[in-house]
């Protein structure tokens, strides 16, 4: 009896609570908010560039090619090596858009469309969002999906240019505007470039299918107001217990006379 009664002291003096909790501010939850909104943003903007009928010439295509190799030039690096991957890439581009023209001919409209938002909606979720490296399979895969939904809205079109103004846009807004916004990302200027990317996308809307205005407005407002204020008040729920029963970790002390000396926390 008197042992249990020790033991059972001397667990609760070894309790405790919320240890290394690291909690954030409403203002920091609202800052990493931006990044997901402006994801979304970027989505919808390609998404409605398709329906927009206006004719590509070969100035749009020389403007677009010139702000996507320039912004990967900027964020690889200026050498040899990148120069002739641009190139490359730009001349494979290039040969294959009369067959990306061509490519779903046999597919129905509403088959394309369904694939087009499933390629869009898994780039949305597999996006990295973290500001850092994250997972490099989740990041193939994000852009790898926005490829395919760019090719697959590509091949419904009847002019080449459009075809290749297409394929331009897609890496530009999923391969170079990414890596790009994260330079800024935690800085001030940060909230403004969410500002254009939200008018721009609002705008965009309004002349093409205005009915998408209230369901992106609905998004900004969850993005940056009701799930920042939502993750804030959860954490105030948050109730870990750290106790004597938790796993041990080996810790090495390293070599004490020749003999390794290990032990555990």
């Amino acid at each position: 009896f008197l042992i249990k009664q020790w033991y059972q002291r001397r667990v609760r003096g070894s309790l405790k609570r919320n240890k290394n909790l690291q909690t954030y501010s409403f203002l920091e939850c609202v800052d990493q908010g931006q990044l997901p909104l402006q994801q979304l943003c970027c989505t919808v903007t390609f998404f409605l560039l398709h329906f927009l009928e206006f004719n590509v010439t070969d100035g749009m295509i020389y403007f677009m090619a010139l702000l996507t190799v320039m912004g990967y030039l900027t964020i690889a690096g200026f050498n040899i090596h990148e120069v002739r991957t641009v190139i490359l890439f730009g001349g494979f581009l290039f040969g294959l858009s009369p067959i990306i023209q061509t490519l779903t001919r046999s597919v129905s409209d509403d088959t394309i469309y369904a694939m087009v938002s499933i390629g869009l909606f898994t780039n949305f979720c597999l996006h990295d969002y973290s500001g850092s490296n994250g997972d490099y399979m989740s990041k193939c895969v994000s852009f790898n999906a926005a490829i395919f939904s760019a090719v697959c809205l590509a091949s419904r079109l009847d002019n080449l240019n459009s075809v290749l103004g297409t394929i331009i846009v897609a890496i530009l807004i999923y391969g170079v505007v990414p890596k790009l916004t994260k330079r800024i990302s935690g800085s001030k200027k940060m909230p403004l470039l969410t500002m254009i990317f939200l008018l721009g996308s609002t705008c965009l809307s309004y002349i093409s299918v205005p009915i998408v205005i209230v369901p992106l407005v609905i998004s900004a407002v969850a993005c940056l107001v009701i799930v920042p204020a939502f993750f804030v008040h959860l954490q105030k729920q948050k109730d870990n217990i750290f106790g004597p029963w938790d796993e041990a970790v080996l810790k090495d002390l390293g070599c004490k006379g020749g003999n390794r000396d290990i032990s555990a926390e």
